[in-house]
Parts: C-alpha cells; structure tokens; sequence
C-alpha cells in the first residue's frame, strides 16, 4: 500500500505522522514543494498549478492514495484535482466541527492569508458555524519562521505569538491550527496561551484514508513509535530540507528511516 504525503513545506511531516498511526505499514512518500513556499502568498491559480504537478510525480509512483497535508493547497485545488485524479485525494481542512462540538465560546481559527480569504473556507463556516463562533485570523509569515527551521526560530515564532496573536485573541476559548506548519509549535501555543484548547485536521485526514483504502471504519492506533520509513523529496534544498525533517522528528521522539532522495 503506497500512499502520497504532499505539503509546501515541513508542515505536512505533522499529517504524515498521524497517518502512521492508522497505516503503520504503509510505504508513504512525502513531496514537499520548497521551491515555490510558501503557499499562502500566492494565488490559487498558482497553487493549483503547483498541486497538479504534485498529483503527476505521485501518479507516476502508481501511490494507492494521496493525501494532501496543506490546508492552503486542500482550500485552493482539492476540488478541480478530484475531478481528474485516478486515486482518491484526501485534503485537510480546519478542525472547526471538532473545535465547535467539544469547546464553548469563541473559537480563533489561525491561518495563512489564502486560506482565510479563500471560498472554501467561508463555505465551510457557513455550514459548521452558524453561530458564528468562529473567528479567522491571517498570520502572514509564522509558516515561514517555522519552515526556515533557523536556529532560533522557536524564539522568534513565540515572539510572532505575541505581537501578531496574542493581542487578537481576545474572549476565544480555544484555537484552530489552520496550517499543519503551526502543529509544529502545538506545545508551545498551549503555553503561550494559558492553556486553551487546540484542534487541528491532521486525526480526521489520517481516519479518512483508513476509511478510503481499507473500507472499514479505524477500530485502533499504533501507538509504538518504532523508526519510520519515508521516502522525501523537495523540490529545492533537498538535502537541507531532509536533515531539518530528520531533527524536527528526532525533537518530537520519532525517528525517522530516511529513504534515498528521488528527484521530481
């Protein structure tokens, strides 16, 4: 079972990681397009263009199943690429229906610039929050700090937390994380934020390709963290992106059985 992981940048290895959990034992190859990040900058018709190119080098694989790890990717192309996709396409979309059911109050979605004005969100708050609960937040530049992976950058992602966030937070009770970048930082916004409760999608893209390649509803995790196998390719800095993957999972307690770089 072969199953593609696609993501703009780093951000992705935070789905790819839940997935294992469901699918210990399938073969997944990550795609991580460095040289056009960050997604959120660009239009949706760029994004869509880069999504297609992704879906080509998977298909040449003959992947089982793609999933789409980047919540601007999912938000800007997922809709046109299933219409022509010959294996089915998982997208990751904000944990509002989980954030609405098991939290109260106001809830603070954090995302990039293009997920938050893009329609397939405003869509989505229109069928999940008619309450209107649900505030967006644009955080132009947090994925960057986390991408560039520098050796300060937990200290300048908290410094970003409170001069761009902190003081938008205002009577929200709990945080969705609309980028799979921000999941890196889940620990530390728990902190910074006193303790609120956060949701991201990465557990319902993982439950949904169990569903779509197994036909069956999950009845269990794995929760072993023995080393992990992944194929990694980046479209620019390959080797660099690698070992920054290779350390972000080493610092989370996996480790990770990097596969030979192929080329896209």
């Amino acid at each position: 079972m072969r199953v593609g992981v696609f993501d703009s940048g780093l951000g992705g290895l935070t789905t790819w990681l839940a997935c294992t959990r469901y699918l210990p034992t399938a073969e997944y190859f990550f795609f991580a397009d460095t040289a056009h990040a960050p997604y959120g900058d660009l239009t949706a018709e760029e994004v869509c263009q880069y999504t297609q190119a992704a879906y080509a080098y998977f298909l040449e694989l003959g992947v089982d199943a793609l999933v789409i790890a980047c919540n601007t990717a999912t938000s800007a192309a997922v809709l046109p690429l299933r219409q022509q996709a010959r294996m089915p396409v998982i997208g990751i979309e904000p944990a509002i229906k989980v954030a609405l059911q098991e939290s109260e109050g106001e809830i603070l979605l954090l995302a990039t610039e293009l997920t938050v004005r893009g329609s397939k969100l405003a869509q989505l708050l229109r069928d999940r929050d008619g309450g209107g609960r649900v505030r967006a937040l644009a955080c132009p530049g947090w994925m960057e700090i986390i991408e560039e992976q520098a050796p300060d950058w937990r200290v300048r992602a908290q410094a970003y937390w409170c001069e761009h966030i902190e003081p938008a937070l205002g009577a929200a009770q709990a945080l969705v994380l609309g980028c799979t970048h921000y999941c890196w930082l889940r620990e530390e916004i728990s902190a910074w934020s006193g303790g609120m409760a956060i949701y991201d999608g990465n557990d319902g893209v993982a439950r949904q390709l169990y569903r779509l390649l197994l036909q069956r509803e999950p009845d269990s995790i794995s929760t072993a963290r023995a080393p992990l196998s992944l194929h990694f390719t980046a479209t620019a800095a390959a080797a660099r992106k690698q070992a920054a993957a290779a350390e972000l999972l080493r610092n989370a307690g996996v480790e990770l059985r990097l596969l030979p770089l192929s080329s896209a």
